[in-house]
């Protein structure tokens, strides 16, 4: 014995209701290109404030060599840091032969004493030497 339940009609899709889909769908498809885009965007950076640290001048040499000096502080996930990148980039290939470019990243406790002798309290942090280490 089956029972004979109504059933209801499909109701059609109003046009408003199929522009405020479409809408969505499209507001959707915006936010994860942008996200996406982003992302793409901070990983970029993030490898050029890694390639800049792996080839500054070790701080050993920076303050012996007679040549003054732009330390940084900075950590790998300071947006500011990596937003900074390409331009330390830019000023460190045009200034290199003159001044020593330094980076230290905070999260290493190898840099503590350094951190506390210059009241790094916010990153980045910048300190400049002239030749004489001062």
């Amino acid at each position: 014995m089956t029972a004979n339940l109504p059933q209801s009609p499909a109701k059609p899709e109003t046009p408003m209701g199929t522009r405020v889909r479409n809408l969505s769908i499209v507001i959707v498809a915006i936010a994860l290109t942008v996200s996406l885009f982003l992302g793409m965007r901070s990983q970029t950076d993030t490898a050029t404030l890694t390639e800049l640290a792996e080839n500054s001048t070790p701080l050993e040499v920076a303050m012996s060599n007679g040549k003054p000096t732009l330390m940084e502080f900075y950590a790998n996930w300071c947006t500011s840091c990596q937003a900074m990148a390409k331009d330390m980039g830019e000023l460190e290939q045009e200034y290199a032969d003159q001044v020593n470019f330094v980076m230290l990243n905070v999260d290493n406790d190898k840099w503590l004493p350094e951190i506390t002798r210059y009241r790094v309290d916010g990153i980045p942090h910048f300190v400049f030497f002239g030749k004489d280490g001062t």
